[in-house]
């Protein structure tokens, strides 16, 4: 993982959700060989989202009234394509500076490049040549095949995968099982319902979804 340092780095994850719980796994298990690291909280905006939790680790405050530390590093933990490109660059604009995680069952290719803010979760693979920009989340088994390009704030899914050479524009979504062929271009801010084939390139701001998968545009959000 990045931006492993000699001094103590305090790791924030950006959401006390299901995603966030479960990042938080992520995070530790990722952490485990740094003594130079550890997990300080969460922020979310419902100071009491983990109450029904057994949890270790406090919500710290509200997302964007939360006093940031020199030795801070955020971990984005919510999964929503807008809202996860909103919250960063309103985090970012104020000196946030956010790190990559990659969970150690994960494969990533030598020769593959990934960006800043980035999560790769368990059993995921990133093939080689595969270019993956910034805060970009891989869930469970989810993979991006080698020469895929996936630009920034894109998610996928448990088990969804992009095959070889598509690309996927900023803020796409892919659901649980979406496949992406080869070679295949799915437009900025367009989804990919779960289970879904898609054989044809997906305009921006489109939601593909069945086998073969048909692409219905969406209203645009603001973002």
């Amino acid at each position: 993982m990045s931006d492993t340092r000699a001094e103590s780095t305090a790791i924030v994850l950006v959401g006390a959700g299901g995603l966030g719980r479960e990042v938080l796994n992520y995070v530790l298990e990722a952490i485990r060989p740094s003594p130079h690291m550890r997990v300080k909280g969460f922020l979310d905006d419902n100071l009491s989202a983990l109450r029904p939790y057994r949890c270790e680790f406090p919500i710290l405050g509200s997302i964007l009234d939360y006093a940031i530390e020199p030795q801070d590093r955020f971990v984005m933990a919510i999964g929503d394509c807008v809202k996860r490109a909103e919250l960063i660059r309103k985090m970012e604009a104020r000196s946030a500076r956010f790190i990559t995680i990659i969970h150690p069952t994960a494969y990533v290719a030598s020769n593959a490049t990934v960006g800043n803010g980035c999560i790769v979760g368990p059993f995921c693979a990133i093939g080689s040549d595969a270019r993956v920009g910034d805060h970009v989340l891989l869930t469970w088994y989810s993979s991006l095949a080698h020469d895929t390009i996936s630009h920034s704030f894109a998610v996928l899914s448990p088990y969804s995968t992009a095959n070889g050479s598509a690309i996927l524009d900023e803020g796409v979504f892919l659901g649980t099982h979406a496949v992406i062929n080869p070679m295949i271009h799915v437009g900025a801010w367009s989804k990919v319902a779960s289970g879904s084939v898609v054989y044809r390139d997906v305009p921006p701001n489109c939601l593909a979804l069945g086998n073969p998968a048909k692409a219905l545009p969406m209203l645009p959000t603001s973002r």
